[in-house]
């Protein structure tokens, strides 16, 4: 089979893994995996490799990682922003000992870094 076809193949399952709002449903990712590899078709490990990538990307921007100094006093206004802006399904909140001031926002590949310590990056590159 050629790499197209597996491509499209694993395309066709990750569609089938969306629920209607878009993002990844966890039973229907579940019971595909159950009937593929119930099924064994040809070169079954680059179809999933494939499938993988495109769940795992897809998951990647329906969560937003929020890394602060400390737990934020008003949460709940900022989660209405951020919902309301990024259309993410979920946000997550680690607490990084290394920042000292501000906050790092992830969503997907894309990468908001307000910290004091990218500030003070920034300023030495414009010298």
């Amino acid at each position: 089979m050629k790499a197209k076809n597996l491509e499209k193949i694993a395309k066709s399952l990750f569609k089938k893994s969306l629920n209607s709002d878009g993002f990844v449903d966890t039973k229907k990712v579940q019971v595909i995996l159950n009937t593929i590899v119930s099924q064994k078709p040809p070169q079954l490990i680059k179809i999933l490799k494939i499938y993988k990538k495109l769940i795992a990307a897809a998951l990647s921007h329906e969560e937003l990682v929020v890394e602060t100094a400390e737990k934020l006093s008003n949460q709940k206004k900022f989660e209405q922003n951020l919902f309301a802006k990024t259309g993410a399904a979920r946000i997550s909140y680690r607490i990084n000992p290394n920042i000292v001031l501000g906050a790092r926002i992830t969503h997907g590949d894309w990468v908001w870094d307000e910290t004091l310590q990218a500030k003070l990056e920034n300023l030495t590159k414009a010298n």
